[in-house]
């Protein structure tokens, strides 16, 4: 480790030579923008550090975008194998469509980590299999604790750029099936919600219907309504009522209000109010 311990306050030796030569500052740079900070290797002056803020205002955001994108082409790639290898299954709803994508996100997620995690552990036998998969994970998942990390110092240049070059490959795919997998959730989330609010807006809508149909049938059989004109009901409403009823003695009902509606020779002033609308009807004078 290099910096400052937080814990005991103790001021760690200095870094190598080549701490933050190219191949150790784009080590530095992708763990940063990518939000994994394993905290080995950090700048330690004022003017690096506020660096480091800015550069990581720019370069978080623009690896979210990245991923994301790469995350949603994925699973288009995705949905058109599985349409090809299980046309039936998966034409046969939405829902089943999302359900299999997940599934098969969710499965290369594994087995990826798992033949990453075995990589590692032919690469550096010190370490068991149970730690390699823990390290593939934390880090493609940006977790990033830091107990386990890449340490390159002491390589060769050539050793150093394979090592950086793999491990960059690994972190990439790793991260872009995650975010593949993360999307494939987020959409049947999204349709279930669309479908929640829909069912809970055509509730509430027949609702509201319903009530201004009675208050409406309610005003317009008020005493002398008939012989007034006062005719206070809406005609669209009346309508929709129509082609929604299916009693015939209710749809005779509501033709006849229409009937009164059309025979009516009032002009109409309307009003508006919190609880629904309504047409208001008053004798023609002139």
């Amino acid at each position: 480790s290099s910096g400052i311990n937080a814990e005991y306050g103790e001021v760690l030796p200095p870094r190598a030579a080549n701490a933050w030569d190219f191949i150790s500052t784009l080590y530095f740079s992708i763990t940063s923008t990518t939000t994994i900070g394993y905290g080995h290797h950090s700048p330690r002056t004022s003017a690096g550090q506020l660096f480091c803020i800015a550069f990581s205002l720019g370069g978080i955001p623009l690896h979210m975008v990245t991923l994301g994108t790469i995350g949603r082409h994925l699973n288009t790639v995705i949905n058109r194998f599985l349409m090809w290898c299980f046309g039936g299954f998966v034409k046969a709803g939405a829902a089943k469509k999302d359900i299999a994508t997940f599934l098969f996100t969710c499965t290369l997620l594994i087995l990826f980590t798992f033949f990453s995690a075995g990589s590692v552990r032919l690469v550096i036998p010190d370490i068991s299999y149970v730690e390699a998969v823990y390290f593939i994970y934390v880090t493609i998942s940006t977790i990033g604790f830091g107990d386990f990390v890449i340490r390159f110092e002491k390589e060769s240049h050539l050793n150093r750029v394979l090592i950086l070059a793999l491990w960059a490959l690994a972190l990439y795919v790793g991260m872009s099936i995650l975010s593949a997998t993360v999307m494939s959730i987020s959409t049947r989330a999204k349709q279930n919600y669309k479908i929640l609010f829909n069912l809970s807006s055509n509730l509430w809508n027949k609702k509201v219907r319903g009530e201004k149909y009675r208050r409406a049938k309610k005003k317009a059989m008020s005493p002398g309504a008939e012989e007034t004109g006062l005719i206070m009901v809406d005609k669209n409403f009346l309508i929709e009522q129509l082609d929604l009823q299916t009693d015939p003695d209710k749809r005779a009902e509501i033709q006849m209000w229409i009937d009164k509606y059309d025979a009516c020779t009032c002009s109409s002033d309307y009003s508006d109010d919190d609880s629904g609308s309504e047409y208001t009807s008053t004798p023609d004078h002139g």
